[in-house]
């Protein structure tokens, strides 16, 4: 699992300001988990091409359904937008000149992150984000 405070630590941008209130706080709690997941899962398999290239493939799946789920459910234009940037993948990975030892005690934190991107312990926009407005 993912730990939340680690990746507070390890950014400068604070997570919780990245989603606009969509209207339900169960939606807003898992498209922030979701990018704070997948901040951990781009930057740390960055140094694996493959692995990074169907992580970042699979994440833009994800963002683009989440985006269509968002406007079938009405959410204000400007908490899509925010959702959008927020997940994008640039906003996600350390900027270029980040210390490599910054970005090294991130995935030390999280030594299981590429265990639980494989065995799917993560958050699936497509899969929960419909419920979350139910």
């Amino acid at each position: 699992m993912i730990r939340s405070a680690a990746l507070l630590a390890a950014f400068a941008t604070p997570l919780a300001a990245q989603v606009n209130p969509t209207g339900s706080p169960a939606a807003d709690i898992l498209l922030t988990k979701a990018i704070a997941e997948h901040r951990v899962f781009l930057t740390c398999s960055a140094l694996d091409g493959l692995t990074h290239d169907q992580i970042l493939t699979n994440w833009q799946r994800d963002t683009a359904a989440a985006v269509t789920i968002l406007k079938a459910k009405a959410v204000p234009s400007d908490a899509i937008t925010a959702f959008s940037s927020a997940a994008d993948p640039a906003a996600l990975m350390p900027a270029p000149d980040t210390p490599w030892a910054e970005v090294k005690g991130l995935c030390d934190t999280q030594p299981d992150w590429q265990k639980s991107y494989y065995e799917f312990n993560l958050t699936v926009l497509e899969l929960k984000l419909p419920g979350a407005f139910q």
